[in-house]
């Protein structure tokens, strides 16, 4: 349910309250000014006076169904509802809300909405939902017993049909669990399963941004593009449940060679990428020899069996931004490809062999007509 909606629900029952209370005024300053008794005739209303006394007792009869009519959709309301007069204090507590903030429906009424209704930000300070500069629409609540949950809610102003201000009415809902599902998610999005590792798509998106801080900011970085040499045989040999954990191990080694700023990916199947920002050619030697070495001199162990493996890694620098992530990545898989065509377990620079005489091997040159591996983007369809 809305705010717009639960703003009428509310409005409804502060008018209610008011007829209910002018009604039973009515009542009372009518017996009030009956004549004393003083004898049947006397004593005997006139037709005028029952017709008012009836009209008020209807009056009341509606007022109190109406009550009870919105007493009941309160209750029936999955959202904690909270209703505060113009002092700040509380006149309605529903019992989701009783149940979120731990207080009692009895406990709460009169007393003012932060002793009851605490929100607080993620460093534990208090937040004051009425305040105009308040921004809470996702924010956390500390219930009676300590405990914090998630919420999301929002505030509304209670007006009469003078646009005279009655109140305000608080709203919120527990979103603690669907908050956790959708990092969930959003980090299967952007992870491999297998590994924990950032996938395609993350890694993509992190070189774009490199692409333009090289190109905005003159900075300088590196992207290393490997695959495994001698895979094949683990998976044909001891099976794909071996594969999968040598991948596993693997990825634990090698984010325990990097920086804690690199950008490890593993792109798919036995492909990875590294991305390493603020760089110099260098460095970038120096931590691609570095990987290349700790993957030649990691052993797999499984049921009884060793196994090695190795890496073909093409290296490639940029610090201008003419490049687009697809180019770079386009690049440096051909350098790869050169690595392995070389001999395997080995580094190929994109520097280095651009200033080497020669066309590239075929094998390398077959990349540029047949690309299985790096995804060419889409070419927007020209309009008609």
């Amino acid at each position: 349910m809305n705010g717009k909606s639960l703003n009428r629900i509310a409005f409804s029952l502060a008018s209610t309250s008011l007829g209910l209370c002018i009604a039973v005024h009515r009542l009372k300053n009518h017996q009030a000014h009956r004549p004393p008794y003083v004898d049947e005739q006397a004593a005997a209303p006139p037709d005028a006076a029952n017709d008012a006394l009836e009209q008020v007792q209807r009056e009341l009869k509606a007022c109190r169904q109406q009550c009870r009519f919105g007493d009941a959709a309160l209750r029936a309301i999955s959202d904690a509802v909270v209703i505060i007069d113009l002092q700040g204090r509380i006149t309605l507590l529903n019992p989701v809300a009783a149940h979120l903030t731990g207080w009692t429906e009895s406990e709460s009424m009169d007393r003012p909405l932060g002793d009851v209704v605490r929100f607080v930000d993620e460093q534990g300070n208090g937040i004051d939902p009425l305040s105009p500069d308040s921004s809470w629409h996702f924010t956390m609540l500390r219930r009676r017993d300590g405990h914090v949950v998630l919420v999301d809610g929002s505030v509304s102003s209670i007006v009469d049909d003078m646009r005279l201000a009655l109140g305000s009415v608080i709203t919120f809902r527990n979103v603690t669990a669907a908050k956790r599902l959708t990092d969930e998610l959003t980090h299967q999005a952007h992870h491999d399963p297998l590994t924990g590792l950032p996938n395609r798509r993350a890694f993509e998106s992190r070189l774009r941004r490199a692409v333009m801080s090289a190109k905005e900011q003159a900075c300088r970085h590196a992207l290393l593009y490997f695959d495994l040499d001698h895979f094949k045989p683990v998976n044909d040999t001891a099976g794909h449940a071996a594969g999968d954990e040598l991948l596993r191990q693997l990825a634990k080694l090698l984010r325990s060679q990097l920086r804690e700023g690199d950008a490890l990916a593993r792109l798919g199947g036995d492909e990875f990428a590294i991305l390493l920002e603020d760089a110099t050619t260098e460095q970038a030697t120096y931590v691609a020899e570095k990987v290349r070495r700790g993957i030649a001199n990691y052993q797999f162990e499984w049921q009884g069996e060793i196994f090695r493996i190795g890496a073909s890694i093409g290296q490639l620098e940029f610090a201008d931004g003419k490049l687009s992530a697809y180019e770079l990545l386009y690049r440096a898989d051909e350098m790869c490809y050169l690595a392995k065509s070389r001999g395997r377990d080995r580094v190929v620079a994109f520097s280095r062999e651009r200033d080497r005489a020669g066309p590239l091997p075929k094998a390398v040159s077959a990349l540029r007509s047949n690309r299985s591996r790096i995804r060419r983007p889409r070419t927007p369809a020209r309009p008609t």
